[in-house]
């Protein structure tokens, strides 16, 4: 069963943790010129801007890494819903990381108003529209190879993120 919660991109501001879990969301106007071609473009200026509009990770206070090879996702400015992964700079394996989410090229928030430890991306159940996160879960081996993971889904139901699932605390 799937519990639906509604992500929010914060007015004023590209990170979605202020207004998570609100209704009536909507989605920030696109920066500059439409996409010149579409397929996954981590090293994207859309992806650097959206990692640089961040503020430092709460707990740590470090800043996210800027640098594209440290990305993980599958962003695409042409995807009807497509993630960016990234972790704080100086990352070890159990570093915070956020999921950057975005439609049709344009940010849209952060997956989770909190960034999470092992995020992944569920390739083989993302779709054009729904990405697919795997979240460590609490309790379970770092170096196991069967380490437990959640998989959570955020759908584009036409006009915002729809959490389906619920991240581990």
């Amino acid at each position: 069963m799937f519990r639906t919660t509604v992500i929010a991109a914060a007015v004023g501001a590209a990170v979605c943790a202020p207004a998570c879990g609100s209704s009536g969301a909507t989605v920030l106007p696109q920066q500059g010129p439409a996409p010149a071609q579409c397929g996954v473009d981590l090293a994207s200026p859309t992806v650097q801007a959206a990692v640089a509009g961040l503020p430092p990770e709460p707990v740590t206070q470090a800043h996210w890494a800027t640098d594209p090879a440290t990305f993980r996702g599958n962003f695409d400015p042409c995807a009807t819903l497509s993630t960016a992964i990234v972790t704080i700079e100086g990352a070890t394996g159990s570093s915070p990381e956020h999921a950057l989410l975005f439609h049709q090229g344009r940010y849209v928030g952060t997956a989770t108003p909190e960034a999470h430890g092992f995020t992944t991306l569920a390739a083989e159940a993302t779709t054009d529209g729904t990405v697919v996160l795997g979240y460590k879960t609490p309790g379970s081996c770092n170096a196991c190879p069967d380490a437990g993971h959640t998989q959570v889904g955020f759908h584009w139901d036409g006009r915002r993120v729809v959490m389906q699932g619920t991240p581990p605390a």
